[in-house]
């Protein structure tokens, strides 16, 4: 049982309940003189707003004390939730609804004792102040669950505009994307303009670039608004690493890079496939983004300290400066990057979505040889990760 509640079923306290009861309308009007006093932000509501709970809690409290029955108590914390959530309503946060109870409590507490003619004794007080927690409590639960449902009700639905926002703007450019490919092809045929084929390529990167910002914009959001559960199952790590390189291929044979995939087939573990896809996806294209040479590796192994599971990207790429190392997985931290400008996103949310796996992305980079990012699984409590792992050594690298 609730420690409160073993306060008020020790023994019953009829006198304290009586005087408590007795004294209800008094207590009222002079908690609403106090709170219009100490809380003046609260001026505009008439006494009625202020009091409509007041005295069911005040009555529920005394039928508490007068009584050892459980079903009294159970009565005291069903009452307590309606408080908060008339509060929410009246537009109070915490902090109000905080001190409008600290009131009430010390004015109840010179209410009884000034009817008992005495102070309380120490059993006496710890009833009366356990029962007043137990309102505190169940109404400042109320009213933030409350304020958390609406925050989150808001945050889905801007959510859900910017979505459609991107939708539409996406499918716009993406028919211009089109348009401009075919009027590029009409151009290149004639083996004339060359100046006006240049800039159209110029403008198809430019659509390019807006759309993948758009997206980690949206995954940014969402990431950092989610309170979804992991929705783990088997993760296929090997065609989940296939798949993503190969999204990236055309940028990479352009550029000269090697795309390798450092582990066999059947390399699986148990986790949420789509975080995972997030973070590989703006891992490898960072890496893309930034490589002139060698290769850029993805694969598995375990961690030699913790013998936790590792997924890694490693590239041959120029290497991120030290000073920039505390603030690599920050958002908007970073500007134009070895020739590349961005807003930095991409990073965040592979940190953000290995957060939200339980895990942690580090990097080891060093300037001019190259960057390994790590993503280190933390194992889950009666869920085994890895299902299936293969030993690496030996490994036969892949394109």
């Amino acid at each position: 049982m609730d420690p409160l509640l073993a306060q008020l079923t020790h023994r019953p306290f009829p006198e304290v309940a009586e005087i408590l009861r007795d004294s209800a309308v008094r207590i009222s009007v002079d908690w609403q003189a106090a709170i219009l006093q100490a809380m003046p932000q609260m001026q505009h509501l008439t006494f009625d707003e202020l009091n409509e709970s007041t005295p069911q809690i005040l009555l529920a409290i005394s039928h508490a004390l007068a009584s050892e029955d459980a079903n009294m108590i159970r009565e005291l914390v069903k009452c307590a939730p309606t408080h908060g959530l008339l509060r929410f309503k009246l537009n109070f946060d915490v902090v109000d609804l905080m001190q409008e109870d600290r009131l009430l409590r010390a004015i109840t507490v010179l209410q009884i004792e000034s009817g008992l003619g005495r102070r309380m004794e120490v059993p006496e007080s710890a009833a009366l102040h356990a029962a007043i927690d137990v309102m505190i409590k169940g109404s400042v639960i109320a009213l933030v669950d409350q304020q958390k449902a609406e925050l989150r009700t808001a945050a889905e639905r801007e959510l859900k505009f910017l979505s459609f926002i991107a939708h539409d703007l996406n499918n716009n450019l993406n028919n211009v994307t089109m348009t401009l490919e075919s009027v590029g092809m009409d151009i290149r045929a004639t083996g004339r303009f060359a100046d006006a084929e240049e800039s159209l390529d110029r403008a198809r990167q430019c659509i390019h670039d807006t759309v993948i910002g758009m997206r980690r914009m949206l995954d940014h959001e969402r990431l950092r608004k989610s309170g979804d559960a992991l929705k783990l199952s088997p993760v296929d790590l090997h065609a989940l690493a296939t798949k993503i390189l190969g999204q990236f291929s055309r940028e990479a044979d352009i550029k000269g890079a090697q795309l390798i995939v450092e582990m066999l087939p059947g390399t699986v573990v148990e986790s949420d496939g789509e975080l995972l896809t997030l973070v590989l996806q703006n891992l490898v294209g960072n890496a893309v983004k930034y490589i002139t040479r060698g290769a850029i590796r993805v694969g598995f192994e375990e961690d030699v300290k913790s013998g936790d599971p590792v997924l890694y990207v490693l590239d041959d790429g120029p290497g991120i400066e030290p000073a920039l190392l505390k603030t690599v997985f920050e958002a908007f931290r970073r500007g134009e990057v070895h020739g590349q400008p961005g807003v930095g996103l991409g990073l965040t949310i592979a940190s953000q979505a290995a957060k939200l796996l339980g895990g942690s992305l580090t990097v080891d980079s060093q300037v001019g040889v190259g960057s390994n990012f790590r993503l280190l699984f933390r194992r889950v409590v009666d869920v085994p990760l890895i299902l299936q792992h293969t030993s690496l050594k030996n490994l036969p690298m892949s394109a």
